[in-house]
C-alpha cells in the first residue's frame, strides 16, 4: 500500500496569467508582438495553438495588432481566435487585459 498524498499547500498565491489562441495569421502576429513587447512571457506553439503565459499581466492592443496586420482587427475578432484564458479578464474597447490580481489596482478606489 503506498504512502497518502499529502495535502496541497492551497495558500500558494500564483501569479501567471495565461490565454491559448488558435493558430492562424492574426495569432501569429499577435504571438510575435507578446515576444517582442513582453520578452518574459512563455510561448508554447501546441501547432495547431499556441499558449501564452506570463506573471502578472497580459495585453492585447487591437489598435497595435491592426497596425501590425496591416488591417482593421477588433477585440470581437481577437476573442474568435481565443480558445480558453486563466486570469480576470478586462475586455475594452480596442484592448484585452488578462490580470492575475482578483480587482486590477485601475478599479480600486
Amino acid at each position: 500500500m503506498s504512502a497518502p498524498t499529502p495535502p496541497r499547500d492551497r495558500t500558494k498565491v500564483r501569479d501567471t496569467v495565461g490565454i491559448s489562441l488558435i493558430g492562424s495569421e492574426e495569432t501569429n502576429v499577435a504571438v510575435d508582438m507578446v515576444a517582442e513587447l513582453m520578452p518574459e512571457a512563455k510561448i508554447t506553439d501546441h501547432d495547431v495553438f499556441y499558449k501564452i503565459e506570463r506573471d502578472g499581466m497580459l495585453s492585447f492592443d487591437m489598435n497595435e495588432l491592426s497596425d501590425r496586420l496591416g488591417k482593421p482587427y477588433t477585440v470581437h475578432d481577437f476573442l474568435v481566435n481565443m480558445t480558453s484564458y486563466y486570469g480576470r479578464i478586462v475586455v475594452k474597447d480596442h484592448e484585452i487585459e488578462i490580470h492575475s490580481e482578483i480587482l486590477p489596482e485601475r478599479f480600486r478606489d
